[in-house]
């Protein structure tokens, strides 16, 4: 009898236990996810109940806003079993080769700390081209969603369409081609909590400010003006953590330079089915939104 037919038993019993020990941890992954995002968002809604950077006239919208955050919890599981399947196999791709060697330069000789710090910046930049790219003509009303929010608190940030979110998400994968942070349950939890903390803190109503560190890293009032309803406000500041990408090509929007109280939200009307599925609205759109 062949040595693999004769251990297959045992493989397969291996295989079995290794699939429920990965299915239990990404259980227990997915939980503890849940866990960081919600206990961040209570204590930002005792931030904004503290320091309100602004009052508002109109209700949260607690329902639109779950709504949005069941879309995009979805578009990411989906995203995560499709996109193993395309992006692994860019690097057997002729002449992407050198991203295996880089994966594993940086695994072997990074210090996963050193390599989580680089990654934030790099993403950022990455997440800034992504941004960049749904706000064009040819993809805005994927990302139309997440601009419709009128009442800007640290829950709203989770309207997304599907598009949105696996735009995003492929940011990150490409650069894990590259660029992977091996530090194994530690990196995933701080990883887990930072991007937690930068998703409610950018669209919290939180007056806090930073002086002149906000030269470098994004603070609510800056996120505020590009949810601003104008289109020269949302067509600027599209940095997630740092400043310096719109500063650097021309899209930075000084928040002091802006009326305070500025509208947020749409300068049009859509329904709830089309802005999540990312179609454009039936009306035609005002001409200073249609124009790329």
């Amino acid at each position: 009898m062949p040595l693999a037919e004769a251990c297959a038993p045992h493989m397969n019993s291996a295989r079995t236990r290794t699939a429920n020990a990965k299915n239990h941890g990404e259980m227990l992954l997915t939980l503890f996810s849940f866990f960081v995002f919600f206990g961040l968002g209570f204590l930002a809604h005792l931030a904004e109940v503290r320091w309100p950077l602004r009052s508002y006239d109109t209700p949260k919208s607690w329902m639109i806003d779950t709504l949005g955050f069941g879309v995009a919890t979805a578009a990411t599981i989906a995203s995560r079993i499709a996109f193993p399947h395309i992006f692994d196999r860019l690097p057997t791709l002729p002449g992407l080769h050198w991203m295996t060697t880089a994966s594993h330069f940086v695994s072997a000789e990074i210090p996963w700390p050193v390599a989580f710090v680089v990654s934030v910046i790099l993403l950022d930049f990455l997440l800034y081209v992504g941004h960049r790219l749904l706000h064009t003509s040819a993809l805005w009303h994927t990302h139309a969603a997440h601009h419709s929010v009128e009442h800007m608190y640290w829950f709203a940030g989770s309207r997304a369409s599907p598009v949105h979110i696996m735009v995003q998400l492929a940011m990150g994968t490409l650069l894990g081609l590259v660029w992977p942070v091996a530090g194994g349950m530690h990196a995933i939890v701080a990883s887990t909590i930072f991007y937690a903390v930068i998703q409610h803190f950018n669209h919290a109503n939180i007056r806090w400010r930073l002086g002149t560190l906000e030269w470098l890293f994004v603070m609510p009032r800056y996120h505020f003006v590009h949810h601003g309803a104008a289109r020269r406000l949302n067509d600027s500041n599209f940095g997630f953590v740092l400043t310096i990408w719109d500063r650097m090509f021309g899209t930075y929007t000084d928040p002091d330079d802006v009326p305070e109280n500025f509208p947020l939200g749409l300068e049009y009307d859509v329904g709830l089915g089309r802005m999540f599925i990312g179609v454009a609205p039936r009306a035609p759109l005002p001409d200073a939104v249609s124009a790329d």
